[in-house]
């Protein structure tokens, strides 16, 4: 049996492939972890404090493994509610991920909400596909007074140019957001009885607001 990375190549990726349109970043540990502990430094410059700095987006396309690959995953008992388990074919730039790197999935969408308050920290920390509604209270009857949408910046920084809520006051904002993971685990497997063919790589994604935990 000689297995065809070609073959592999065309099922999970291009026009008619079973694969999914992602972009990704390729991490860097931050200069700022300990170099005892590996820790990162709170409130780095650099970091955030997550320990790690991530490049520009790379635009790529990868395959998803189906429930089976799941279930197996589950078996390590590591597993997180949201991890999913990616198969990236070899001729896509997602096929040199490491440990880390983020991943955003350009064609799913899934809905958020979030209150925020105005004017210390307008911004969402996840890629955002759309804002549809934006509203608070009224601090003196209580009731419900709709804004605008603002537009949202590529770091998740919220403007408006009318319809913007109060200085100072708590608003609700919706809409539907990109879907982020980063790379947990990558699930190696030895191609050298297919002569180190570069067969598609099986690697373990988590949902990137659970980076750190």
């Amino acid at each position: 049996m000689k297995l065809n990375p070609g073959a592999f190549n065309r099922l999970l990726g291009g026009a008619g492939g079973l694969g999914q349109a992602v972009t990704w970043r390729r991490a860097s540990l931050c200069p700022c972890r300990n170099a005892y502990s590996g820790a990162a430094e709170q409130g780095c410059p650099l970091c955030a404090g997550k320990g790690s700095l991530w490049a520009v987006p790379i635009p790529a396309w990868t395959g998803l493994a189906g429930m089976r690959a799941t279930r197996e995953w589950q078996a390590f008992g590591e597993f997180k509610g949201g991890d999913v388990v990616f198969t990236i074919p070899s001729d896509s730039p997602l096929y040199a991920a490491g440990e880390t790197d983020r991943v955003v999935m350009t064609q799913s969408s899934e809905a958020f909400d979030q209150v925020l308050t105005r004017g210390a920290g307008d911004q969402l920390r996840f890629p955002v596909q759309e804002v549809t509604e934006c509203f608070w209270r009224d601090p003196t009857t209580k009731a419900r007074v709709d804004g605008a949408a603002p537009k949202v910046a590529a770091d998740g920084t919220l403007t408006w140019t009318s319809g913007a809520p109060p200085a100072g006051t708590q608003y609700s904002i919706s809409g539907r957001r990109r879907p982020e993971y980063y790379v947990f685990r990558d699930l190696v497997q030895d191609r050298a009885h297919h002569f180190g063919r570069a067969l598609p790589r099986k690697v373990v994604m988590r949902r990137f607001e659970l980076f750190g935990d």
